[in-house]
């Protein structure tokens, strides 16, 4: 899908900054309209009134300081690329905002974390609070950005829909080297240990695995790019989420690809454990693709 209108929410942290310039990057790459949204949280607000000796006003203030201090960040990275971004500063419930405005953006960018990170350890971040929820793709932004993306590891689960995010992949950073990892087991390889059956049959066993993965990549490459060696395939065996981590880490990818798969609303709300372990863990940018809830 093209990437017409990109939405940055912002809390001005480290990683909101890497954020906003990731999301500027992308914008002026694809052409896209780009809005900076902050979010004042209502319990915070109100927490901050307590405080304040005049409160008359202050709400008015506070939100008139952010919006100046948003418009400035915006007017910097303006100069910079040339690329026109629309501010928006509103009061309310943060994850809930922030997907209201999802709903008009073909991407929302985010930082990895926020400026609080005894909440973000005890409650989880924003990033993924969100990621449970939003249905419109996700770039999690954890590495201040230097240059396009220049190596994407894809996570491909082999179940029907899987050519999608290589397709995504291709679409959003079509210009880089493009990895499909899958991660698999091997079937029954327990119940062949328990009855008996002998290690170079396992061993065999594996290797049929390992083979029949690394022709399906190939298959879904030539039927996504017309090549079936556009994306160098990746097969191995292992704990998902771990695998995927590690095998990051080892190609040096700086952007990792993945799609969350949802059968219910309880697995929306609460996140399939693969994404959610690979967003805490990975050091790199993450996609997170959505698929539509059923």
């Amino acid at each position: 899908m093209p990437y017409r209108r990109i939405l940055c929410a912002t809390d001005f942290s480290v990683d909101a900054s890497a954020a906003l310039n990731r999301a500027v990057m992308l914008a002026e790459a694809h052409g896209a309209s780009l809005e900076v949204l902050h979010v004042v949280a209502h319990e915070s607000l109100d927490a901050l009134r307590q405080w304040v000796p005049e409160p008359l006003a202050f709400g008015e203030r506070l939100v008139g300081a952010l919006r100046a201090e948003l418009e400035s960040c915006a007017a910097g990275a303006t100069a910079r690329s040339g690329v026109r971004i629309e501010t928006r500063v509103v009061v309310g419930d943060v994850t809930q905002s922030i997907l209201e405005r999802t709903g008009s953006a073909d991407l929302l960018a985010i930082g990895a974390h926020g400026t609080n990170p005894l909440k973000d350890l005890m409650l989880g971040t924003t990033a993924e609070r969100l990621a449970g929820q939003c249905t419109t793709p996700m770039l999690v932004v954890r590495v201040p950005p230097e240059r396009a993306y220049s190596k994407v590891l894809v996570a491909v689960d082999l179940l029907p829909g899987s050519e999608k995010a290589m397709a995504a992949a291709l679409e959003f950073a079509g210009g880089a080297t493009l990895i499909a990892a899958h991660v698999f087991d091997v079937p029954f390889e327990g119940m062949l240990a328990r009855a008996g059956v002998a290690q170079t049959q396992v061993d065999e066993h594996r290797r049929r695995a390992h083979q029949a993965a690394l022709e399906k990549l190939a298959e879904l490459s030539r039927s996504v790019s017309g090549d079936a060696d556009r994306f160098l395939a990746l097969a191995e065996r292992g704990h998902p989420a771990a695998t995927l981590v590690d095998q990051q880490r080892r190609t040096g990818a700086d952007l990792l690809v993945i799609r969350k798969r949802v059968r219910s609303l309880v697995e929306a709300l609460l996140l399939g454990s693969v994404a959610r372990h690979v967003l805490s863990d990975v050091a790199s940018d993450v996609l997170l693709l959505a698929e539509p809830r059923r």
